[in-house]
C-alpha cells in the first residue's frame, strides 16, 4: 500500500512537471508569435519571421516581401526568390522587391535574370546608388568588367548614399593593371567607405599593396596594413604583409614586434593552414638583378644542430620558380663561438655552407641580406659541401 501511494505521488509529480514544461513552452511561443511580421522584421528576427509566415493563410504584399527579405538574410535564395514573387504577384512591385529579388538571382548566378530584376528597380528609382551599383556588380560578376566600370562611374554621380562604386572602380582599376589610378581610387573609397563596411579592410590592404609594390612607399604601406589589422587583430595573413614594408623601411624593431605576435598565435594554432603547416612566415622582400627574392622566417626558434631560422629564396625572373634557396642553421659546436651558419640547398641535394656566420641568438636580418648578396655577387665562394 506504501509502495503504492509512493508510485502514485510520483506519477503526480512528473505529470506536474510535464505540465509545467508544456505551458512555459506555450507562454514562450505565445509571447514570440504575440509579434507581428513587421516587429520581428524591425528586430532582425529571420528565423521566427518566417515560421510565423509559414504559419500564416494570408500575407499582404509588403509581408511577402519581408519574407521573402528574411528568407534572403538566412541564405536560402530560392525560398526569397519565392516570396518576393508573390510579394510582386500581390502588388508589392516597387524598386525594393525587384532589387532585392535581383540580388538573391545574382547570389545564385542567374545574371540575365538578375539584371532585369534590377533594371526594373533602376526605371523605378533612377537616382538610386544602391541599385546602379548592383548593375555594375552584375556586368563585372559576367565577365564584362569595362561595362561594370562605366556603371559603377554613373554611380558616383549620384545622390551620395551607397559608397561601394568607389572601392569597385579602383577594384577594377588594380585588375587592368592600371596601377596609378587604382591607387588614387583606393584612397577615395577608404575615405567614402564606414569603416564597418566588409570592403574597408580590402581596401586598406589593397593601398598597403600598392604602397609596397608600386610607389615604394612603405611607410605608407606600412600604415595601411596596420590600421587594417587594429580593426581585425585575428586577420593573421596581413601580419606577413605588414612585416614587409616595416623591414624595407628597416623598422626592424616593429617588424620584430609583428612576427613575435605571429609566434604566439602560431602557439596557439590560430595562423591559416599554410603558416601552421610549414611553420615559417615571408618577413622579407627585395630585389636583386631582376630577381625576386622572399625571406622566410621559421615561428619556432632553433633549439638544436642544424635547426633552421632562415629560409631564403631566389626566383626566376618570371617569379614563377625557386632557383635558389639559401639557408641560416644553428650550429652548436663551432670553436669560433658561431652560432649560426649561412648555408645552401642545392637542387641536387648538395649542401653548402658558406664561411659566414653570427655569433648573437638573433641574426640581424640586414646582415642576412648583404651575406646572400656577397654569394649572388660572386664575392664569397662556399667553404665546405655534403649530400644528404
Amino acid at each position: 500500500m506504501l509502495y503504492l501511494k509512493s508510485y502514485i505521488v510520483q506519477a503526480k509529480k512528473a505529470h506536474m512537471k510535464k505540465f509545467l514544461l508544456v505551458l512555459t513552452a506555450t507562454i514562450l511561443s505565445s509571447i514570440t508569435y504575440a509579434q507581428t511580421i513587421e516587429e520581428l522584421f524591425n528586430d532582425g528576427n529571420f528565423k521566427d519571421l518566417v515560421i510565423l509566415a509559414g504559419q500564416t493563410d494570408t500575407l499582404t504584399g509588403k509581408r511577402l516581401y519581408m519574407t521573402g527579405y528574411a528568407w534572403y538574410r538566412l541564405e536560402d535564395d530560392n525560398k526569397a526568390i519565392e516570396y518576393y514573387d508573390k510579394a510582386i504577384a500581390n502588388g508589392f512591385d516597387g524598386g525594393q522587391a525587384h532589387f532585392y529579388k535581383g540580388l538573391s538571382l545574382q547570389f545564385s548566378k542567374r545574371y540575365e535574370e538578375a539584371m532585369k530584376e534590377v533594371d526594373i528597380a533602376i526605371k523605378d528609382e533612377p537616382d538610386n546608388q544602391e541599385f546602379v551599383n548592383e548593375k555594375g556588380v552584375i556586368y563585372y560578376n559576367e565577365g564584362a568588367p569595362d561595362k561594370a566600370l562605366k556603371v559603377f562611374e554613373h554611380a558616383i554621380s549620384l545622390p551620395k548614399t551607397f559608397p561601394e562604386p568607389y572601392y569597385w572602380i579602383a577594384r577594377i582599376y588594380h585588375e587592368q593593371e592600371e596601377f596609378d589610378k587604382a591607387l588614387a581610387a583606393f584612397y577615395i573609397a577608404a575615405d567614402s567607405l564606414t569603416s564597418d563596411n566588409s570592403y574597408y579592410i580590402i581596401t586598406l590592404a589593397s593601398i598597403g599593396q600598392l604602397e609596397y609594390t608600386q610607389t615604394h612607399n612603405y611607410r605608407k604601406s606600412a600604415k595601411a596594413y596596420a590600421t587594417a589589422i587594429a580593426m581585425n587583430p585575428k586577420d593573421y595573413e596581413l601580419y606577413p604583409k605588414l612585416m614587409k614594408p616595416y623591414n624595407a623601411a628597416k623598422e626592424y624593431a616593429k617588424a620584430d614586434t609583428i612576427f613575435e605576435e605571429m609566434c604566439v598565435a602560431y602557439n596557439n594554432k590560430e595562423l591559416p593552414e599554410d603558416d601552421m603547416k610549414f611553420g615559417t612566415v615571408a618577413v622579407d622582400e627585395y630585389e636583386w638583378n631582376g630577381h625576386t627574392i622572399i625571406v622566410h622566417k621559421k615561428l619556432v626558434k632553433p633549439k638544436k644542430d642544424l635547426d633552421i631560422s632562415y629560409k631564403v629564396y631566389l626566383l626566376n625572373k618570371t617569379g614563377d620558380k625557386v632557383e635558389r634557396t639559401f639557408l641560416v642553421e644553428q650550429t652548436l659546436e663551432n670553436p669560433d663561438g658561431v652560432k649560426h651558419l649561412l648555408c645552401e640547398q642545392e637542387k641536387t641535394s648538395a649542401h653548402i655552407t658558406y664561411p659566414y656566420g653570427w655569433k648573437e641568438d638573433m641574426v640581424p636580418l640586414d646582415d642576412l641580406k648583404s651575406a646572400v648578396g656577397l654569394v649572388l655577387d660572386g664575392k664569397m665562394k662556399f667553404g665546405a659541401a655534403s649530400t644528404y
